[in-house]
C-alpha cells in the first residue's frame, strides 16, 4: 500500500485524477464527486489488505462484504438468499493430503516397521490415483521403457506385477548432449507422467519416486510437492515422491551404492533393477481436492408497472489472482497481485452505474420500468464459473431477462478508444449506441460476437444479448503492477455514464431486444496486444480448463494435457504461452504440442478465434 494514500488522500486523490485526465483541482476541492467515489472504492479494493481477491483468500469475502454494504447504502435490496446479497458455490483448490489417510510404512522380515512422516519423508501426487497397497519393493532405474530412438528398458527381466516399483527422477545421462535421450534436453522418458503410466502398464502395485542425483544436489532431500493440474487417474496407480536419501540407506544395506548405480548406467545404459529381498512397503494414497468458498453478490434495484416482471443485468467479476501462481504472468513471483484494472475498474464502475441508475428511478417514480439486477461475480479469473453457476442458478428466471452488459477492465482508456463487445447480439444495439455515444464521443471498436473471456459469455450461452465493455490489455495485465494509481478515473467516470445510459434506456423500451445468436468469438483488443487467445485455464503449463468454443476446443487439446510447442515455440511457462499466441495470425493453420499421458500430440487448428 502507498504510504502517500494514507497519509494524504486528498493530494494522492488530486495527483491520480491529474495523471488520468482530470482537473487536479476538483477532487480536493470537492471529494464527493464521482471520480473520488471511483477512487474511494478502488483504493479499498485494490488494497494489499485483500491479497489479490483469491479464493483462496481472505480478501475474496472482504471484497464481497464490501461490496454487498455499497449495494445496501445505495438502497438496492439485498435479502436476496435467505436475507443475504450471497449466491454460494464452491470452487476447486489445492490438494490435500492428511497423515491419518496417506501413509507409507517400511516393513522388515523381523517383523519391525518403520513409519515414514508425510511432507517430509514422503509427498502423495495426483499422477495415479488413491488407494491402499502392500508389497515387495522393487528398484527400477529410471522407471524407462524405450523401444524407439534407443532401445533400453528398465523393466526387462524383472517382475514388477504387484510390487512397489521405486524409479529415479529425469533419464540416463540427462546432462550429456550426445545423449541418446534428445541430449541435454529431457525427452518424454524424463516426464513424470511417463514413469507414472508405464509402471500402471507393467502391473505395478505402486510407484516411488526418487530425486536423481542432480536435483538431489541443488535441493537435499526436497520432495516435488503435489501438483494441482490434472487430477487424479483411476486406471493408473498410486504415487509417491521419496526422499532420496532413504533410498539410498535402503542400498548402502544391500551393499550397493546408488551413486554407483546412476554412473554405471550412464556409462553403457545398460539398467540396474533389482527386487529388495528383505524390503516390503506398505502404504495408502488419499488426496482430494479443497472445496473453497465463493460467492456472487447481488443487488436489485425493483421494477414497476408492465415491465416489474423482467430484468436488465449489470455485471462486473471481483475476484483476482491473489498473490500470483497459476493465474500469474509474474513466473514465480509471491507478491499481491491488486488487479485494480482487473477488475477492481469494473466493480467499481459497476457501483458507480448503481447509484446513478437509483437516483434516476428516485425521480421517475411513474415510468414503467423493468428491475435492474446488479451482480458481483466471483469466480472470473477460474474459467468463468461465477457467472456460469448464475445462469445455471439463476435467482431470477433468464427467459425474464432482456439483456446483460458487463464491464471488465474498464480502467485504461487510452486516446478515448473503447472497445465493445457483443454489438450484434441484438439487432437494436448499434443504433442504441450510436445515440448514446452522439454525447459521450468515444471511439467505440465494435466487435459484434457474444463470445468472449468474460462473464458476458455465460449469459449469451443462454441466448441473452450482451454488451461487454473494455479498455484493452497492457503490459500490467495479470502482475502486481496492476494498481491504482495507473487508473484512468476520468475515463472510468464516463464509461459509467454509458452503461448507466444504456441500462436506463433497456429498463424502459417497451419492446424486448431482438436476440441474435452470432458466431465466432471475440478476442481482447486494445493498447499494447492484439492476440489470439487459445481459451484455457492453466495451472502452470497443465491444461485445468478448456473453455467451451474456445480455439483450445477446437483444436482437441484436453484437460490435464501439458503444453510443449505452440507453433514453433517451447513452452515453459505462460509467458511463453503469451508470446507465442501474439504471433498467431487469423486464419492461419498452427500446430499446437501436447503431453499427453505417455505421448506427444501434435494437434491443429486454424486460428480463427
Amino acid at each position: 500500500m502507498n504510504k502517500l494514500m494514507v497519509y494524504c488522500p486528498l493530494l494522492v486523490i488530486a495527483l491520480l485524477c491529474g495523471l488520468g485526465g482530470a482537473k487536479s483541482t476538483s477532487l480536493a476541492d470537492n471529494p464527493s464527486t464521482a471520480e473520488a467515489r471511483l477512487l474511494s472504492d478502488l483504493q479499498y479494493l485494490a488494497s494489499d489488505d485483500l491479497q489479490g481477491r483469491a479464493a483462496e483468500t481472505p480478501g475474496l469475502m472482504l471484497g464481497a462484504e464490501y461490496i454487498a454494504k455499497r449495494f445496501e447504502q445505495l438502497g438496492l435490496e439485498t435479502n436476496l438468499f435467505d436475507g443475504k446479497p450471497y449466491q454460494e458455490f464452491s470452487l476447486d483448490g489445492s490438494w490435500e493430503a492428511d497423515p491419518e489417510h496417506n501413509r507409507l510404512e517400511i516393513l522388515s522380515p523381523d517383523g519391525s516397521s518403520a513409519k515414514l512422516s508425510l511432507g517430509s519423508d514422503f509427498q502423495p501426487q495426483t499422477l495415479g490415483r488413491n488407494g491402499d497397497f502392500e508389497a515387495e519393493l522393487v528398484f527400477a532405474g529410471y522407471g524407462i521403457t524405450s523401444r524407439e530412438e534407443i532401445v533400453y528398458d528398465d523393466y526387462e527381466g524383472i517382475d514388477v506385477k504387484g510390487k512397489v516399483v521405486i524409479v529415479l527422477r529425469k533419464e540416463p545421462q540427462a546432462n550429456d548432449p550426445k545423449s541418446p535421450f534428445d541430449g541435454a534436453d529431457p525427452s518424454q522418458h524424463a516426464l513424470f507422467t511417463t514413469k507414472e503410466i508405464n509402471a500402471a502398464k507393467h502391473g505395478a502395485a505402486a510407484l516411488l519416486l526418487v530425486n536423481d542425483s542432480a536435483s538431489d544436489a541443488s535441493n537435499p532431500d526436497a520432495l516435488m510437492p503435489m501438483q494441482s493440474g490434472g487430477g487424479l487417474i483411476k486406471d493408473q496407480v498410486p504415487t509417491l515422491f521419496l526422499k532420496r536419501s532413504l533410498l539410498k540407506e535402503w542400498l548402502r544395506k544391500c551393499g550397493k551404492s546408488l551413486e554407483e548405480i546412476e554412473a554405471a548406467i550412464d556409462q553403457d545404459l545398460k539398467p540396474q533393477s533389482f527386487l529388495f529381498k528383505d524390503l516390503r512397503v506398505k502404504g495408502n494414497v488419499s488426496i482430494s481436492r479443497k472445496k473453497l468458498r465463493s460467492v456472487n453478490v447481488l443487488g436489485l434495484l425493483p421494477g414497476r408497472g408492465e415491465l416489474a416482471d423482467q430484468y436488465v443485468i449489470i455485471g462486473a467479476h471481483f475476484d483476482h489472482v491473489g498473490m500470483g501462481g497459476a493465474g500469474s504472468l509474474a513466473p514465480g513471483t509471491i507478491a499481491v497481485h491488486n488487479g485494480a484494472d482487473d477488475n477492481a475498474s469494473g466493480t467499481v464502475s459497476l457501483l458507480e452505474s448503481a447509484k446513478r441508475l437509483a437516483e434516476i428511478d428516485d425521480q421517475r417514480t411513474n415510468e414503467s420500468r423493468r428491475n435492474i439486477l446488479f451482480i458481483a461475480f466471483s469466480g472470473e479469473e477460474r474459467g468463468l464459473i461465477g457467472s456460469q453457476y448464475y445462469v445455471n442458478h439463476p435467482r431470477y428466471d433468464l427467459e425474464k431477462t432482456v439483456a446483460m452488459l458487463n464491464l471488465d477492465m474498464v480502467g485504461r482508456l487510452t486516446d478515448n478508444q473503447l472497445t465493445v463487445y457483443g454489438t450484434g447480439t441484438a439487432t437494436e444495439f448499434d443504433s442504441l449506441l450510436d445515440r448514446i455515444n452522439e454525447r459521450l464521443a468515444f471511439q467505440i471498436e465494435r466487435l459484434p460476437e457474444g463470445m468472449g473471456p468474460s462473464d458476458h459469455q455465460s449469459f449469451f450461452m443462454k441466448d441473452i444479448p450482451v454488451l461487454h465493455f473494455f479498455t484493452g490489455l497492457h503490459d500490467d495485465y495479470h502482475r502486481p503492477s496492476d494498481d491504482f494509481d495507473k487508473i484512468n478515473l476520468s475515463g472510468m467516470d464516463r464509461i459509467a455514464d454509458m452503461v448507466t445510459e444504456i441500462a436506463e434506456s433497456l429498463a424502459t423500451r417497451t419492446d424486448r431486444l431482438n436476440f441474435v445468436k452470432v458466431k465466432g468469438r471475440a478476442n481482447p483488443q486494445g493498447s499494447q496486444r492484439r492476440s489470439i487467445r487459445l481459451g484455457v485455464r492453466l495451472d502452470g503449463i497443465t491444461v485445468d480448463r478448456v473453455l467451451p468454443n474456445s480455439l483450445a476446443q477446437k483444436a482437441g487439446i484436453r484437460e490435464g494435457d501439458r503444453l510443449i510447442k505452440v507453433i514453433d515455440i517451447d513452452i515453459a511457462n505462460r509467458t511463453d504461452l503469451e508470446s507465442a499466441m501474439r504471433k498467431i495470425k487469423r486464419g492461419e493453420e498452427i500446430t499446437i504440442e501436447v503431453e499427453r499421458g505417455s505421448e506427444k500430440v501434435a494437434l491443429k487448428v486454424v486460428a480463427t478465434e
